[in-house]
């Protein structure tokens, strides 16, 4: 009688721990596979009808072009594209990931500056029960990524793995203007453009464009550069990004190091040129040294350490600000280090004669005969 009840008091216990485990697993099995449909569930399909003007045949267009991305659904009935998806956009559509139905959707805030784009749909029913994505931070370099889209090749929803690279400054195709951007080697194809970047489901950048001729090179927006974005239309109107107005000389020259008085262990660049009306005008001189902005050292290749062991161009610091903002300065002027608080006061586009890239503008002509 004793043995029968061990035995019977000995199999519960394994059989609870067993259940315990096995539900363990399961639970975190379901979980991870509903984190995944709801990522999945906030990812869209951007449908774009365009027409550009064509510049070689004056006050004539093109004609209608379609094309289409990917995009995201984040707070506030939104949706985070990339500006060269919408751009001269004549009628746009969107459709959620496992759907059939395309929704109408308007432009209400694009950077081109960044290529960026926020999207929403006037149907309250499109945004009903659908989860919206967060913003992450910047990951590190060799981080994992995932980049969700509609590339070609395919209707259903691509998701591709790969690592960060490299961040730093590089030319963004839209605009011809340089900004911090995030080099991934996930499989990137047109289509993908638009789609978010996510580390732990949330967004870490937005898929912007890819190198044809080149083996897994693609970049994307990078966060740092997606909040600015946001911070900067909190006023309901969006500035753009200030201009210190200056123009630079790196200093890895010892001779000319020496030439402009920098002591052994200093670095900088050397101010040769500034922008009349600019920030800099009045602030600063040419031949002043530019030896740190806010808390960050310039070096003599004009580049700064936005993290330990990892440097990118100077004017990561001033991309960090926006229109209004102060910026803190040190210069060496004459052999003489001195501070100067630097109010950011005017658009990186006052800077151009000539502007970049434009959309949704008509050009103008001048007529001569």
């Amino acid at each position: 009688m004793g043995r029968e009840s061990n035995f019977i008091f000995y199999l519960p216990v394994r059989t609870i721990l067993m259940i315990i485990i096995l539900l363990s697993l399961i639970f975190s099995l379901s979980s991870s596979s509903i984190a995944n449909n709801d990522v999945r569930e906030a990812i869209v399909k951007v449908y774009t009808v365009s027409n550009s003007p064509d510049y070689y045949n004056p006050w004539s267009m093109q004609g209608p072009r379609a094309s289409s991305g990917s995009g995201c659904i984040i707070e506030n009935n939104l949706i985070l594209t990339n500006a060269h998806v919408v751009s001269n956009q004549t009628f746009l559509q969107v459709r959620k990931y496992g759907d059939t139905e395309r929704y109408r959707a308007e432009v209400i805030a694009v950077s081109h500056l960044t290529d960026l784009a926020l999207l929403t749909v006037k149907d309250d029913g499109f945004f009903t029960g659908e989860p919206a994505l967060s913003l992450g931070e910047l990951p590190e370099t060799q981080q994992e990524v995932l980049v969700y889209g509609f590339p070609m090749g395919g209707d259903m929803l691509s998701i591709t793995k790969g690592v960060i690279s490299r961040i730093e400054h590089q030319p963004y195709v839209h605009s011809s203007s340089v900004f911090l951007a995030g080099q991934i080697d996930a499989a990137i194809n047109p289509g993908n453009s638009g789609g978010p970047v996510l580390v732990n489901d949330k967004i870490v950048g937005v898929v912007m464009s890819g190198i044809p001729t080149a083996q897994n090179i693609g970049y994307m927006v990078p966060v740092p550069v997606i909040r600015h974005f946001f911070e900067d239309l909190e006023d309901g109107e969006y500035d753009g990004y200030p201009s210190l107005g200056i123009s630079v000389q790196d200093m890895e020259n010892e001779g000319l190091r020496k030439y402009y008085q920098m002591e052994e262990g200093m670095s900088g660049v050397l101010i040769n040129q500034i922008v009349p009306g600019s920030p800099a005008d009045g602030n600063l001189q040419i031949g002043d040294v530019l030896l740190s902005l806010e808390d960050y050292i310039v070096g003599n290749d004009g580049t700064i350490e936005f993290r330990t062991n990892e440097r990118t161009h100077l004017n990561y610091v001033i991309q960090q600000k926006q229109i209004g903002e102060d910026i803190q300065l040190a210069i060496l002027r004459d052999g003489i280090s001195k501070k100067l608080n630097v109010d950011l006061s005017r658009s990186l586009k006052k800077d151009r004669l000539v502007p970049m890239e434009q959309y949704e503008v008509l050009p103008t002509y001048y007529i001569y005969g």
